[in-house]
């Protein structure tokens, strides 16, 4: 099917870069003409969560490709749609078509099945992940095994446990309307004064569920939240780390896709309390919030609950960290099982932690803010452009606005100034080639939500081994899953057993960091804050409006849109440094973008995201920065200069050719390579990270990396050499000092490369206007 140009300009502006790359092999494994369902499901699911999907109008009229391909997949589940249609889609696939070519498949297999219509339950309004572990690319455990360990490194130091207050805050019947009320009294009948009369003897997962089902009809009936469990939805059986129960509304069927973006409470069952699982169940409980949070951005906090055996701990999830009631038995305290039971069925908004600050009018999405005025100002939120992966971290989450300016959700440190001040500053200093202010609000402080809780010291975590399987039922046989524990009298054993599983964990773990090339590239990493006077860190949420609106870097098209967006950037570094007397900290592909002249002073190229942003010379608490673009005198712990910077937007140029091209359109027969010298800039400790990089501005190994450009980019391989002999010198010996003269001499010839790198691509023969290389 042959596309318009306005279909061909959505698909280039809002490319697909990685998103089916997990595919590929497992399609070609297959056999393209004959590839699986689930495949087939998992293809379409990947489509409909892109961006492009959302921003592409159907051929009718009737809504956008998100709702036609939602339609389709569900129809592939019953078995309804022949997998042959999708040969063609699934061949472009597997040979890396380019985006326009699959999306033109995509168009060809709506327009061949006809009119499908999608299940009217669900609302495709925005992107979202189902119910389910965060990667198929490695074995399920093997995926946890590096997820669990990025979030254990966020909870560690600020997760507490036998908060105070924590009962009045959130359960308190005094405030309850009379409904709740008449609920308690009613589900207390079903405790005999020593236990719950018909909680199961064996409490294994489903006579659990059956027995909160028993409650929920009998007393319950009324409440908006239901309970639901992935254990009942046929596509999750298959699968393991499911959710074990959660509370969502409306009501989902059995039989329908289960969405983050509707849990309200997460939920984790196990059949035994174990106080030495008590890591690996909190980090399976916290894998699930952080989906939560993926798919609700601009949720304030988080409801959770672990039920183990008749022991359960309730928590709360916000992005300072964790805290939690403590562990009790419901059958010696049931009026608490009961509170928390019926609280989470009938909780509103404010108290479920929603985004009550947000507006809901007819399909659309408004956030109200002071403009720069100070008159208040009605903003519609259209398609989300960035959420952060994460629970303890800033949050970021920005969308499109109707007048195409970008709304920055944000939950910033109260240690630094906020990114509003230092935008306005730069403003009223003249800096040029930096977003600006269109209007603010402040929403809330981690300290309101946490007030009248009184917190003990974090918990000091065991060193533990992390077990990602429950222990086997009763109708298990003893060695089905390998995790059956031994009797007390073979303490030492076990012990050995223990150190052994604990080795071989360490040692998958480390197999599936090597062998998974894409899971952190470019994630945000969590704060780097340091627990001193404050037992946890204070954080404000914002909602700044900015202009203009362009792409991140990581979109270029062409290598000149690259490296003139790069030379920009750095000019608008440079004002705001010299000019404004404010250093960024943090120059990385997520926050330098692509705009256009006529909308941004003439630059093709600007700086975004002041949040780590400080005025010269004032001190910096710590180390900021995105990993694999940190400058190695950060690393290494040295005062952040203007210098450092610079060295940022040299990774990052680097970063965008050797790794991200390849995404970008630009292989055309090629392929990139099995391992880059790069990926040892985001594995390991500061220290590693900082000495890969030093090995890698050598010119032996710059020219290797260099090798890993596209042909397409090997026009850029002499600006690299010349940018790098610029900032640590012609010899042999490397050099990193921040020079002690004015910084303009350095930003000078930094940019006068790229002039010259620019005007020499211009002069190119066999490059024309229109071509990706150009």
């Amino acid at each position: 099917m042959t596309l318009t140009e306005h279909q061909i300009e959505i698909i280039l502006e809002r490319p697909l870069n990685d998103t089916l790359d997990c595919f590929r092999d497992k399609l070609r494994d297959d056999d393209a003409d004959d590839a699986r369902q689930e495949d087939i499901v998992s293809l379409l699911l990947a489509l409909i969560g892109s961006t492009a999907a959302f921003s592409l109008p159907s051929l009718d009229g009737s809504g956008n490709v998100a709702v036609k391909l939602f339609s389709i997949m569900e129809h592939v589940r019953g078995g309804v749609v022949k997998l042959n249609q999708f040969r063609p889609l699934v061949h472009h696939v597997v040979d890396k078509s380019s985006d326009v070519i699959i999306w033109a498949a995509v168009f060809s297999l709506i327009d061949a099945l006809g009119p499908l219509t999608p299940p009217s339950s669900i609302a495709l309004t925005f992107k979202r992940t189902p119910i389910k572990t965060s990667s198929s690319r490695l074995a399920d455990s093997e995926t946890r095994d590096i997820v669990e360990g990025e979030l254990f490194e966020e909870i560690e130091k600020c997760t507490f446990r036998n908060v105070g207050g924590f009962w009045d805050k959130f359960f308190e019947p005094k405030s309850w309307r009379e409904e709740q009320k008449a609920m308690l009294k009613g589900i207390m009948t079903a405790h005999d004064g020593k236990k719950w009369t018909d909680f199961p003897t064996t409490p294994d997962e489903k006579p659990v569920w059956d027995w909160l089902r028993s409650l929920e009809e009998h007393f319950l009936a009324d409440a908006p939240y239901k309970l639901h469990t992935t254990k009942t939805a046929n596509q999750f059986k298959e699968r393991e780390g499911r959710m074990d129960l959660f509370l969502q509304t409306p009501a989902t069927e059995a039989s329908s896709t289960l969405w983050y973006k509707d849990v309200l409470v997460v939920g984790e069952q196990k059949k035994s309390y174990d106080t030495g699982r008590f890591k690996a169940d909190l980090l399976q409980l916290t894998r699930h919030v952080r989906g939560v949070f993926a798919d609700q951005p601009t949720r304030r906090f988080i409801h959770a609950f672990s039920l183990c055996s008749s022991m359960i701990e309730l928590w709360v999830f916000d992005r300072s960290g964790a805290y939690s009631s403590g562990p009790f038995d419901i059958h010696d305290e049931p009026d608490k099982f009961a509170r928390a039971f019926i609280g989470y069925t009938t909780m509103d908004d404010d108290a479920m932690g929603l985004d009550t600050f947000i507006e809901r009018e007819v399909g659309h999405r408004y956030v109200t803010l002071d403009d720069a005025n100070g008159k208040q100002t009605k903003v519609r939120l259209d398609n989300a452009m960035v959420r952060q992966k994460g629970i303890v971290c800033r949050g970021t989450t920005c969308y499109e606005t109707q007048n195409s300016h970008v709304a920055k959700f944000s939950w910033a440190s109260d240690k630094r100034k906020l990114e509003v001040e230092q935008l306005k500053l730069a403003e009223e200093r003249g800096v040029k080639g930096v977003a600006r202010v269109v209007a603010h609000r402040q929403i809330t402080t981690i300290a309101e939500m946490r007030e009248g809780l009184e917190f003990p010291k974090p918990h000091k975590f065991r060193d533990d081994a992390v077990h990602f399987n429950d222990p086997p039922s009763a109708t298990a046989s003893a060695n089905t899953l390998g995790n059956k524990r031994k009797p007390s009298s073979d303490h030492i054993s076990d012990n050995a057993s223990r150190s052994k599983r604990r080795r071989f964990n360490s040692q998958k773990s480390k197999l599936a960091k090597e062998f998974n090339n894409q899971l952190s590239i470019g994630k945000d990493k969590p704060s780097l804050y340091i627990p001193g006077e404050d037992l946890w860190e204070n954080r404000i949420y914002s909602c700044l409006i900015v202009s203009p609106a362009g792409r991140v870097i990581s979109d270029f098209k062409t290598t000149r849109e690259l490296l003139e967006s790069m030379r920009d950037a750095i000019k608008a570094h440079k004002s705001l440094y010299v000019t404004g007397g404010i250093l960024h900290r943090d120059i990385s592909s997520n926050n330098i973008i692509i705009t256009e002249p006529d909308k941004s002073n003439g630059f093709k190229g600007m700086l975004i995201d002041l949040d780590m942003a400080k005025e010269k010379d004032s001190e910096a608490l710590h180390r900021t920065g995105t990993m694999q673009f940190m400058a190695v005198e950060v690393l290494q712990k040295v005062d952040h200069t203007y210098r450092h910077d610079l060295e940022s937007f040299f990774y990052v140029l680097l970063w965008m050719c050797a790794r991200q091209s390849w995404s970008n359109g630009f292989a055309g027969e090629e392929r990139p390579p099995k391992e880059s010298l790069l990926r040892k800039w985001e594995m390991g400790t500061f220290k590693e990270i900082a000495f890969a990089k030093q090995g890698a501005m050598t010119v032996n190994i710059l020219e290797q990396i260099a090798c890993e450009f596209p042909e397409a980019l090997s026009v850029v391989k002499p600006l690299c050499l010349t940018i790098r002999s610029i900032m640590f010198g012609g010899k042999a010996r490397l050099e990193f000092g921040t020079p002690s003269g004015p910084p303009e001499p350095l930003y000078d010839g930094i940019i006068t490369a790229y002039d010259e790198a620019i005007s020499k691509l211009k002069k190119v023969v066999g490059f024309s206007s229109d071509g990706v290389g150009y």
